[in-house]
């Protein structure tokens, strides 16, 4: 249970992390190829311009300039002469692709490199007497925005790797105390369900002897005394499988008897007022002692919860017994329906702090209906209030 709780929070701590890496990268990427995108064709304007405001100056369409800038060594520019878009200088040093476009700026894909063409017009007298092509491939801040993808992605994942290790160590310091609490009362009942059963076995000795004077009351107080006994063994198992699945034996056991011993002690201890309805003998698959352990703490909150008034009946469907205690209290929203069988899990804290609830009866309760291999749920009473349905196999 602790395990996976400490996955969970080192998980969602690196989730989180994820996302924010996510952004930030896609953010980064994004800013800087539109960087390196405007900077590029800036470039690329103004060298055109350059060579455009000398045949301004001019007066006359010359051919380009040979520029002795390093960094326009890569950049092509061709002058063509409007309005035939006639090429000005010597043809074989200029590359095909290097032509006057109708758009200002244009985008070719040429021997798979991505490539940039401008044009810009050169103006004598009001007139349009030249077109300036500059152009210049891409390939370099392609993949100047690849490696920084790829530093991203390698420094993510080490990331995420760090975050799920820190994560994971800052969770175990966290549910440590937990596990702690958890560890002692699991000691603590199985050191009080192994000193319980000497008590027992001494009560039950002398309640032998006194029934022999009444014999009825010898076998209720009998009765109580092995459930009680089965009961502390059934704690032990608890307690020893609380990190595990815990498994109940399984026989046939009698249904309506477990129902009608529950509705007595209930009636006994809890002065609640039960309406039985079922039939004499149903058979099911599952321990007695955990069906009646589970009916009881259902039958609590009934008590506290449901106006000490319900009914319990069981009846057969196709596959299952199905047992199911209604009462017509405070009820329960839909939406919390799923975790009234969480540990702690109260509607109302408040009210059940002035009861004394704390909020582990049906928890309890599912624990010993699925130990037996059967289900249990809530569903609303028709007219108000709240059903615990308990569904074990036919036997």
């Amino acid at each position: 249970m602790f395990r996976s709780l400490r996955s969970r929070m080192a998980a969602s701590h690196a989730l989180v992390l994820t996302v924010i890496l996510i952004a930030l990268g896609f953010g980064l990427q994004l800013v800087l190829a539109r960087t390196l995108d405007r900077s590029a064709t800036d470039d690329l304007f103004a060298l055109a311009r350059g060579q455009a405001e000398r045949i301004e100056e001019v007066g006359s369409v010359v051919p380009p300039f040979d520029s002795d800038v390093p960094s326009a060594a890569s950049v092509r520019t061709a002058v063509y002469q409007a309005p035939n878009d006639t090429l000005v200088g010597e043809q074989t040093e200029t590359p095909t692709w290097l032509r006057h476009y109708p758009a200002d700026v244009t985008d070719l894909t040429v021997s798979g490199e991505r490539v940039r063409v401008v044009a810009v017009a050169a103006v004598i007298d009001g007139r349009t007497v030249a077109w300036v092509a500059a152009g210049r491939s891409l390939v370099a801040e392609d993949r100047l925005v690849h490696r920084v993808r790829v530093l991203l992605l390698a420094g993510g994942a080490f990331a995420i790797v760090a975050s799920l290790a820190a994560g994971w160590w800052l969770a175990g310091r966290a549910v440590r105390p937990v596990e702690r609490a958890y560890e002692a009362q699991a000691g603590f009942a199985a050191d009080a369900s192994h000193e319980l059963r000497t008590p027992l076995t001494f009560i039950r000795s002398g309640v032998e002897v006194l029934a022999e004077r009444d014999p009825e009351l010898g076998r209720d107080v009998l009765s109580e005394v092995d459930y009680l006994t089965g009961l502390t063994q059934r704690l032990l198992l608890l307690a020893r499988a609380e990190r595990g699945a815990v498994t109940l034996e399984r026989t046939p056991i009698d249904v309506s008897a477990a129902c009608r011993s529950a509705a007595r002690r209930s009636e006994g201890v809890h002065t609640n007022r039960l309406t039985l309805d079922g039939s004499d003998e149903l058979a099911a698959t599952g321990d007695r002692v955990g069906l009646e352990a589970a009916l009881d703490a259902i039958l609590e909150n009934v008590q506290v919860h449901g106006g000490g008034v319900a009914k319990l009946q069981w009846r057969t469907t196709a596959t299952e017994a199905v047992v199911s205690v209604s009462d017509h209290g405070v009820g329960l929203d839909t939406e919390l329906a799923d975790r009234a069988f969480e540990r702690f899990f109260r509607a109302d804290p408040s009210r059940a702090r002035d009861t004394g609830g704390a909020g582990l009866g049906l928890a309890l309760a599912r624990t010993l209906v699925q130990a037996q291999g059967g289900r249990i749920w809530v569903e609303p009473t028709p007219g108000g209030g709240l059903t615990a349905n308990i569904a074990l196999p036919l036997a």
